[in-house]
């Protein structure tokens, strides 16, 4: 059985070991009842906890980590409106991607997991003086006055958004209204059709390849299926039977990071056609990455604690109170899993460790081998036990604090 606290994950200690794989979330309310979901006939349940914001979706399937995160999310949202409906809570999640506790099965070896993404605002400052022959301070002159446009309402509506999937399908409405500005769509042209010729156009004049990988052919094809195909079309239908639910089929993660992209070239486009400012001097992603490689040259360590001492910006120890601290069996820099975004994972065998597992663990670290790097804090505590292994996946991304708002909570 994998819990947090008394909130029971999946396994094969509880309800007769039925429930294979499962995910817990935290909701931006608490539940005022004890209540469960059960759709897909059984194969599936999301349960609600009284006076607490946890949820847990599990099912009876044995899923990947990739599979247990979507789908679970799905199920989830699909719990959420009924209780809605049913006027017994309205809530959505609280920050999903940013942290989440689950089991999946990999070969055939149920893993209990705990996700966390930890984020790394940067900027770069530059101070740029003009002088004349005489040595006179010459004033900059003022950048122009944006041109508006109407894709300048959906931008602000999705930077103003709290919500993720919100946020993502405006700002994808103010991507389609600035090309159209510039490249009008034609009536009979479809849509996949009009994305490649508008983009096609711009690309003469903007160099789209800094958004695709350098082993990428085609930086159009690499936009349009990054984030038309795998993200836009999987979000938003505007006609039924086509249309598509908000929070469905994706995983937070791949909106956020998408998001992150789009803005990107949204700005970059809006500021050669429309006069838009592109923000401060920004840490790229190479930067980033090769300076991360290098902060863990030395090795980097992870270890977990049954120390229920709250994380505090000030931690340098593990425990605090100096209870015994106990490393995982493997843990390793897998570097760059995507372009800004790093991750460190350990893991390690249930079975070989058991005597590790007898309280529950409430603090799992990130460390340099003379530098506390992170702490992550488990309030309730995880308790361990019906499961094979079990892992610490922490990812680290570069924010760039003079660009716009990426970070959405729900």
């Amino acid at each position: 059985m994998a819990s947090v606290g008394a909130i029971f994950i999946a396994g094969c200690e509880k309800l007769g070991g039925r429930f294979k794989s499962g995910i817990l979330f935290s909701m931006t309310e608490k539940s005022p009842v004890n209540h469960i979901h059960e759709m897909d006939n059984g194969e599936w349940q999301v349960e609600f906890f009284q006076n607490s914001s946890a949820c847990v979706a599990r099912t009876i399937h044995k899923l990947s980590l990739d599979e247990i995160q979507s789908l679970g999310f799905c199920r989830t949202q699909i719990a959420l409106d009924m209780l809605s409906v049913k006027n017994i809570l309205s809530s959505t999640l609280d920050d999903p991607a940013r942290s989440n506790i689950g089991v999946y099965h990999s070969t055939d070896r149920s893993v209990l997991y705990y996700y966390g993404l930890a984020t790394f605002p940067m900027s770069i400052t530059a101070d740029i003086r003009q002088i004349d022959a005489s040595g006179n301070v010459i004033s900059p002159s003022l950048p122009p006055e944006p041109l508006w446009q109407e894709s300048f309402r959906y931008y602000r509506l999705s930077q103003s958004s709290k919500d993720l999937f919100e946020a993502y399908r405006n700002l994808f409405l103010a991507f389609e209204a600035l090309l159209n500005a510039i490249c009008p769509k034609s009536k009979s042209e479809k849509e996949g059709e009009w994305l490649r010729r508008s983009l096609s156009v711009i690309n003469q004049k903007v160099r789209l390849d800094v958004f695709a990988p350098k082993d990428e052919k085609s930086p159009i094809d690499f936009i349009i299926n990054t984030q038309y195909k795998q993200i836009r079309c999987k979000l938003q239908h505007a006609k039924f039977p086509l249309a598509k639910l908000p929070h469905s089929h994706l995983n937070p993660n791949d909106v956020q990071y998408a998001y992150g992209e789009l803005i990107r070239i949204w700005r970059l486009i809006a500021g050669l056609y429309f006069s838009i400012q592109t923000g401060g001097g920004v840490v790229t992603y190479i930067g980033f990455e090769t300076m991360m490689a290098t902060t863990f040259a030395e090795g980097v360590i992870a270890s977990y604690t049954s120390d229920n001492t709250p994380a505090e910006k000030m931690d340098v120890k593990i425990s605090p109170t100096d209870q015994f601290v106990y490393k995982f069996q493997s843990t390793e820099y897998l570097g760059r899993i995507r372009p800004g975004v790093v991750r460190v994972r350990a893991h390690e065998d249930i079975f070989s460790n058991l005597a590790n597992y007898s309280s529950p663990i409430h603090r799992i670290c990130c460390s340099l081998p003379e530098t506390l790097f992170g702490v992550v804090y488990v309030e309730h505590g995880m308790y361990i036990v019906g499961i094979d292994e079990w892992e610490y996946i922490q990812d680290f991304k570069l924010i760039n604090s003079s660009q716009p708002n990426v970070e959405f909570r729900t």
